[in-house]
């Protein structure tokens, strides 16, 4: 079971920390590239972002204060994902324009790096980074459920006919030779099984929850 953030976060703050930075990792490495991803970087680029961030969250989370009923950890990570995210993309126009200089990289800051990184977005910042965010939470509970061994693959592929490509139940049942009733109910076990992730990774991330797509 996965802890709740106030835990994970006590864990990844000591000295010896390897299992749980392991652990948040493993949680979280997807939704990074796929925000990423969704700001417009390449493979390569969105790999560079998630390193990046969890280097920076290593460096800085020792003396980051934890507030729940803020939802500072939810904007503190956001945050980081963002605007590495940005400088990333300034990287590569900066490389694609031959410059020298980027000025607004977090590392060319003067102030300390949890001040830069972790500074409070615009309101509309905000809400594009959390839109965002969300998104890549339920894209990588959509991944795991596809992943997941003890899924059936043929019943994915009728909850993915039915959820995901919006054909008919009727369709669905025909194609896949199941009566459309089996198909109801895979979709609504398979729908219960993805809010319970989406559920979690929302939890321990301390973002808000919205309802599943």
């Amino acid at each position: 079971m996965i802890e709740t953030n106030e835990t994970l976060l006590d864990r990844v703050r000591k000295t010896d920390a390897h299992d749980a930075w392991q652990e948040f990792y493993k949680e979280y490495w997807s939704a990074i590239l796929r925000y990423s991803r969704k700001l417009g970087l390449n493979a390569t680029q969105a790999q560079d972002v998630l390193q990046e961030t969890m280097v920076a969250l290593m460096r800085t989370l020792p003396n980051f204060s934890y507030d729940r009923r803020k939802g500072r950890f939810r904007n503190f990570l956001l945050t980081i994902v963002h605007r590495q995210s940005l400088a990333a993309l300034r990287r590569a126009r900066r490389h694609s324009n031959h410059d020298s200089i980027d000025s607004h990289a977090p590392w060319a800051e003067s102030r300390p790096l949890a001040e830069v990184l972790s500074a409070p977005l615009s309101q509309t910042e905000q809400d594009e980074a959390e839109r965002r965010w969300h998104e890549s939470l339920v894209e990588d509970a959509l991944a795991r459920l596809r992943d997941d061994e003890a899924v059936d693959r043929r019943t994915y592929q009728i909850f993915r006919a039915y959820v995901i490509e919006n054909q008919s139940a009727r369709a669905v049942a025909a194609e896949f030779g199941v009566q459309e009733n089996t198909v109801y109910q895979i979709k609504n076990r398979l729908i219960r099984r993805l809010q319970g992730d989406i559920s979690r990774l929302m939890h321990n991330s301390g973002a808000p929850e919205r309802p599943c797509p």
